[in-house]
């Protein structure tokens, strides 16, 4: 079988697995014949796409991780906020994921907009579980951590939907209420004898940094519990690659690129390596796009190296991209009817949603990083750039700009220096991004003495450089 965009849908193609409603109701079979007015319907529910076989496909068997009727029971029992109904499914889904011949996520979950948050938690759940496996947690270990990401944003019962799926651009005061959700998570079951300690940290802290930016306490490092900092990684990669009514998913391999940039600020090193091994970039099935002009099938994924899978020629041909003394020369450079977010559309959406381009100020001594930045930034951005200290101080004396990127390790005026004259002058007023190779505790604590919105590590990735710029200026 293979997976299609439902825009690349046709009538006649016969479906592989059933595609079911948000109340667990049969859309449409398995083994029937999509035909127009069913590809319509499927379109305006919200739902991606659909998988179906034929020659090409028909030996290319995806196994399911946790079965359609455990996910949709699941589900359920988070509608009804049946605390109790999850404990046993979050075992049931441990028991399916450690039966399973191969403990690998290839299976695209075919959801709608509208059952996006319970979905999502369950999709957390069976990726936290993976992970827990990857990292060599016994049985019991799995099933209270699989509880707690299923558990995780149960408290967003009780936040105003109006905020929760809002399009536009957050207030303070909404953020905070936002906040507020991994706290009435752990409050609905803080008094439940039946789900142990372990499973509530998970719940209260899945949304600590490893910097200590986090919340709802400003836990760093080994501070923080081990099923928060899984839940953190499976829940931000997650909501990255989902499609809203909003906004379009990052890519995957855009997610990928957002995890590995956040490692050791944002997320643990060790639970993002682990994660990288089990959770395929290019899901087996999926169609993608090769650099020479060619379409193909992902046949096969390779543990430590996922960006290169085996994939299938439409003409039938099979090339092993991780075999690179044959294949080196060839990459994948997108997924067939992807609709990628970051970069042009979200960027695009942020200016329109700030009336026009916002002014970036960047500040580095070294010419290379200035037109590295300059690259990235320029089609969204109206990007000023300066090296050193004193010229940025110079420029604000004509120009305020959005936001500051700037370099730490400079001579005779270092960025944290000059962050502090330039608060001196003109107060919190521009939120600054630190860009820096120094990532020890005593450069951590000088930036947030000078309240930097951010600081990313170099070598960076651009998709990680642009997506916390937008949530720079988001705030």
């Amino acid at each position: 079988m293979r997976y299609i965009s439902i825009e690349y849908a046709k009538p006649g193609m016969m479906l592989a697995r059933s595609v079911y409603d948000e109340a667990d109701r049969v859309l449409v079979g398995a083994y029937n014949e999509l035909t127009e007015d069913f590809i319509t319907k499927l379109a305006k529910r919200g739902f991606p796409g659909v998988y179906i076989e034929d020659e090409l496909s028909k030996d290319i068997i995806i196994q399911e991780t946790i079965s359609a009727e455990l996910r949709n029971y699941a589900v359920r029992s988070l509608k009804e906020c049946n605390i109790d109904a999850t404990l046993d499914i979050a075992k049931a889904i441990v028991d399916q994921i450690m039966n399973s011949r191969v403990i690998s996520l290839d299976l695209v979950d075919l959801r709608t907009f509208d059952d996006y948050t319970y979905r999502h938690s369950v999709n957390v759940a069976v990726l936290s579980t993976v992970i827990g496996s990857g990292m060599g947690m016994n049985s019991q270990e799995l099933v209270d951590l699989c509880a707690s990401a299923i558990l995780h944003d149960i408290g967003k019962i009780c936040i105003d939907k109006n905020i929760l799926n809002k399009p536009g651009k957050l207030t303070s005061e909404e953020y905070d209420v936002i906040k507020t959700h991994a706290r009435l998570s752990y409050d609905l079951i803080k008094e439940k004898w039946n789900i142990s300690a372990k499973t509530k940290n998970g719940v209260l802290f899945h949304h600590e940094n490893e910097d200590g930016s986090g919340y709802p306490l400003g836990l760093e490092k080994n501070n923080i519990h081990p099923f928060a900092k899984i839940i953190h990684v499976a829940d931000v990669y997650d909501a990255l690659i989902t499609k809203r009514s909003y906004k379009k998913a990052f890519s995957l391999a855009e997610a990928i690129e957002y995890l590995m940039g956040g490692c050791d600020i944002l997320f643990d090193r060790k639970v993002v390596e682990t994660f990288l091994d089990y959770v395929p970039v290019y899901p087996k099935g999926i169609t993608v796009l090769l650099s020479d002009g060619r379409e193909a099938i992902v046949v096969e994924n390779y543990k430590h190296s996922t960006l290169r899978p085996k994939v299938r020629l439409t003409t039938g041909e099979e090339i092993n991209l991780s075999d690179e003394t044959k294949n080196r020369n060839i990459t994948i450079i997108g997924i067939q009817g992807e609709e990628i977010a970051v970069g042009e559309d979200l960027l695009q959406h942020e200016a329109r949603r700030h009336f026009g381009k916002k002014h970036i100020l960047v500040v580095d001594d070294m010419v290379t990083n200035l037109k590295t930045m300059q690259g990235i930034l320029e089609n969204d951005y109206k990007v000023s750039i300066v090296k050193s200290g004193q010229q940025a101080l110079n420029f604000l004396e004509r120009v305020m700009p959005d936001l500051i990127m700037m370099d730490i390790d400079m001579p005779d005026m270092d960025g944290i220096e000059t962050v502090e004259k330039i608060q001196e002058k003109y107060g919190t007023q521009i939120p600054v991004i630190f860009l820096t190779a120094l990532a020890d505790e005593q450069t951590v604590q000088r930036c947030r003495k000078v309240k930097a919105k951010d600081y990313i590590v170099k070598p960076f990735k651009p998709v990680y450089v642009l997506a916390r710029i937008v949530l720079a200026l988001e705030e």
